[in-house]
């Protein structure tokens, strides 16, 4: 083989490798069950998607523990970080809620998974951010239960 074919070879398994690493990664240290002690949510800078994304309040109270990622992905999209393409453990949202003659409410939403890649934790930051809003998450899920 030539040297050029041999560097060239070399350079692309070593992004290749540098890749796979990077993807592999998780801002937070996630257990085997899906949680963390010490949560990270990623700077919003940091998003490809930094203005969010409307959430329909009746998709995200479907959420639940034990959901694969296509499901999450049906119901809430997908993450707003780039999260990486192999074994990732936890994946980031910047969600907005409109609030009848006030700012929207802009929150974090952080999915961790256990080591099968199943939904196993749910938090917000700030981890009241729903608080708020319970009067029209109440109501607009109570309406698809009539």
């Amino acid at each position: 083989m030539s040297t050029f074919h041999n560097t060239a070879v070399r350079t692309l398994i070593m992004s290749c490798a540098g890749l796979l690493l990077a993807a592999c990664g998780t801002l937070s240290q996630v257990d085997d069950q899906g949680h963390s002690a010490e949560p990270k949510f990623p700077a919003v800078s940091e998003s490809y998607r930094p203005q969010g994304s409307y959430v329909n309040l009746e998709n995200l109270a479907n959420v639940q523990p034990g959901m694969s990622k296509a499901q999450l992905y049906e119901l809430l999209g997908a993450p707003h970080f780039h999260e990486g393409l192999f074994g990732v453990r936890e994946w980031d949202y910047i969600l907005r809620f409109r609030r009848a003659g006030q700012a929207d409410r802009v929150c974090q939403y952080k999915v961790l998974f256990d080591k099968d890649m199943k939904a196993q934790s749910f938090l917000f930051s700030p981890a009241d951010c729903l608080d708020p809003l319970k009067p029209l998450a109440t109501s607009v899920i109570n309406q698809g239960k009539e």
